[in-house]
This record gives C-alpha cells, structure tokens and sequence, in this order.
C-alpha cells in the first residue's frame, strides 16, 4: 500500500502543519502481515497558548491533579482520535517511545498509560533536558497495526 496521510480534524493542527500520522503497509510479522499507523510525535499542546487548560493543573488548586498525568491524559486521548481516523485503536500499538523531561515523573506517566493501554506495547523512554513546547514534560510516539 502506498503510504496515505491520515487527516484528525478532532486533534489540535501543529504550526509545521505535518500529518499526525500515515498509513503505510506491509508488515510481516508472526500473526500475519499488516499495515501500519505512524504517527507524529504529540504533546500536550494547543499549538496556540501552549500547554492547553485541560492538561495542566488549576493554579488556584496546585495540589489537585498532576501536570504529568493531565498531559499523558491529553495526549493518549488525542492517539485514540487519531488512530480512529485511521482506522485502527490504542488496541493496537504495537511500538511506542516516551520522551520525558522528569524520569523522576515515570510513575504518574505510567498511571494513566495503563488506563488507555492494558497490554502495554513495548515502551522505550528517554530523559530530555526540553521539548518543542514550553512546560511540555512528556512527548509520545507510537505505531500501531491495522485490525
């Protein structure tokens, strides 16, 4: 299959204005052969004002809530509308890669990745010293199969 741009119009557009994932075949692997999602590294902005209200925690309310929760929250809601777009699931990951700028926040990261994930793909993570958006603490990448 040629690789196909999956357009997200639910998901916030990046100022590069790149795809948040392509589709691409084939995969051979031991269930079968396969196409594939790849996705655009996300995180936790509106690409706008930043790090959006809905992923950070509540000035007025600093000990309700975790920043690195709310975005991990953030993005792997956003994974979910785009592997619907194209035409496949969180279900189906088959491969991610954590970027985190605290490995000290690993434990509230992997709090709300087992909500969205329950047979976790295999994860590699990686401490950063920045990320592209200001007071971005987590970027996640993953590629997943077709059903």
């Amino acid at each position: 299959m040629p690789r196909q741009n999956i357009s997200v119009p639910e998901i916030p557009k990046p100022l590069a204005h790149y795809t948040p994932a392509a589709r691409a075949g084939h995969l051979v692997f031991a269930a079968g052969v396969g196409d594939l999602v790849f996705t655009a590294g996300q995180l936790a902005s509106d690409f706008k004002t930043g790090i959006p209200a809905e992923a950070r925690r509540d000035p007025a309310f600093p000990y309700y809530g975790s920043d690195i929760k709310k975005q991990t929250r953030y993005i792997l809601e956003n994974y979910a509308k785009t592997f619907k777009a194209a035409g496949t699931s969180l279900d189906n990951v088959v491969k991610a890669q954590v970027f985190m700028v605290n490995l000290g926040d690993f434990d509230g990261l992997d709090e709300v990745w087992r909500e969205f994930l329950p047979a976790p793909p295999p994860r590699t993570t990686v401490g950063t010293t920045g990320l592209l958006v200001r007071d971005a603490l987590v970027e996640i990448d993953l590629i997943a199969t077709m059903p």
